[in-house]
């Protein structure tokens, strides 16, 4: 008989009148892996937090660990023995791995701290496992992986019952990844139990001994291991994207947009490349180690130590940001919405923001705001006239980070893992709005850690391995990746 760790019991939760959970019920149990899939991200941030720390509940009860710890008439606001892992670390950065582990976990009550002592037991615990870490590295200088690994023996060895893994294949590669997944079925045979949250049924597939679909605050579906299947999945949101037609690049011809020739840098090792204009190309970056030097060399914060880089017919060697963007180069930051929004700018103002920076700029007069108005109205809608935009939802905030980069129409736009933390409805809302960039003839590269939705845009897949081209894949030999992607029929 399976063991229960956590049960939510047709839980209701309300803020400000808005109900977030509504009859929510969740089982887990003892060395599962059961995976939660949001459509949309509505409730899941109250049922994190409700996971974690036993908070006032409007209706229903929550039992951890076969004792009764929540209900509707008495909320203890005590803490669960849970930990969660996600994208963004919380380890101390200035740490070793030894303090962040034994040190500041909660219940250590000893005033010397034996250090030599925590590393051998750390040495033994990471020999188990099979990985290797040393105890006096500073969290600073660990790798992404590194510190998902640190944050998960720290979980452990605070004697977490229940780890909930969140969004973590935006942070690692797909073969860390699979590393990953490997040491948390070690862990399930020996008792422990882990809740995987992600926004792919693909990912949760692999890895998950059961599956639950949540919208809206409530869970929608669940299914058990022998019904993974693509076509169970259809009715919720892979039927959404059967509307959508895949946009052919707009400009024919084989004229190339963007040439890498034997460029190397620290991490990149002759790496050679052409990327044709108008057409949309993935990188993927599959051990993790290029991505970063990518965008150092296309945004001018590194150059190359060999090789060049050509944009159309003309080297390219900017030396800062402004440059790359005058030269027609654009970027899309990973979570845009946090980091390319001036708060305090208007909507249409921050729409026009970049049309003043290329090489043949534009003054912002009335006149041409008022055209701006005119041209982008019948496709945003009333949301152009906003003067405060934090009041907009965030698939509005995506419509005007991509369509400023439709309006300054640039001849190549990198798009930093474009799907990053977004819900399904909201990947299949960015799909879209990449395929209005490719019919404006932009160049579109994609650079990503796994595969996710891109190839439901892509023209080519390119690969990376080791700072080198792995592998180069045209649309037509995509159905290889159909275990790891949503692709458009």
């Amino acid at each position: 008989m399976k063991t229960e760790i956590l049960r939510f019991e047709r839980v209701t939760t309300k803020k400000d009148d808005v109900t977030l959970l509504n009859n929510f019920s969740l089982h887990l149990f003892q060395g599962e892996i059961t995976g939660l899939v949001c459509l949309n991200t509505f409730g899941r941030d109250s049922l994190l937090a409700l996971i974690r720390q036993n908070l006032p509940i409007h209706y229903g009860r929550i039992y951890f660990n076969g004792e009764l710890v929540n209900h509707y008439q008495h909320s203890t606001l005590t803490l669960n023995k849970v930990a969660v892992i996600d994208r963004k670390c919380i380890l101390i950065e200035h740490l070793t791995v030894v303090d962040n582990i034994f040190v500041l976990r909660r219940g250590l009550r000893k005033f010397f701290i034996n250090k030599r002592l925590l590393k051998k037991q750390l040495h033994r615990f990471t020999k188990e496992i099979g990985v290797r870490i040393a105890g006096d590295r500073l969290v600073a200088d660990l790798t992404p992986y590194e510190k998902c690994l640190v944050e998960l023996l720290r979980a452990i060895i605070s004697g977490a019952k229940l780890i909930v893994v969140k969004d973590i294949s935006n942070a690692i590669s797909a073969a860390e990844l699979s590393q990953l997944h490997e040491l948390l079925r070690w862990f399930c045979g020996r008792g422990l139990s882990f809740l995987y949250i992600c926004n792919h049924h693909e990912e949760a597939f692999k890895i998950c001994d059961r599956m639950c679909l949540m919208q809206d605050g409530r869970i929608i579906k669940k299914l058990d291991r022998k019904d993974f299947q693509h076509e169970n999945m259809f009715p919720y949101y892979i039927g959404k994207y059967a509307n959508i037609t895949k946009a052919e690049p707009a400009v024919t011809g084989k004229m190339t947009m963007l040439s890498f020739r034997g460029v190397s840098t620290q991490n990149l090792d002759s790496l050679t490349f052409h990327i044709a204009k108008g057409e949309c190309t993935v990188l993927l970056d599959s051990d993790n180690t290029m991505l970063a030097d990518f965008l150092g060399l296309m945004s001018g914060e590194i150059s190359p130590r060999s090789g060049s880089i050509w944009l159309g017919e003309e080297r390219y060697a900017p030396k800062q940001m402004h440059q790359a963007v005058a030269q027609g180069v654009a970027f899309i930051q990973e979570n845009p919405t946090e980091t390319m929004l001036f708060k305090e700018l208007s909507y249409v103002r921050n729409l026009c923001f970049l049309i003043d920076r290329n090489q043949h700029p534009v003054r912002l007069s009335k006149r041409v705001i008022k055209s701006v108005i005119r041209e982008y109205e019948p496709i945003v809608g009333q949301e152009i006239h906003e003067t405060h935009i934090l009041n907009l939802k965030a698939e509005s905030l995506y419509n005007l980070i991509y369509y400023s980069i439709h309006l300054y129409n640039p001849k190549l736009v990198i798009c930093v893992q474009p799907f990053a933390g977004a819900d399904m409805y909201l990947r299949v809302h960015i799909v879209e709005l990449i395929q209005q960039l490719k019919r404006k003839g932009i160049t579109v590269v994609i650079l990503a850690m796994n595969i996710a939705d891109s190839l439901m845009v892509a023209d080519k897949l390119i690969q990376m391995q080791k700072g080198r081209l792995h592998a180069e894949y045209a649309s037509r030999e995509f159905g290889h990746f159909r275990s790891e992607s949503t692709l458009i029929p």
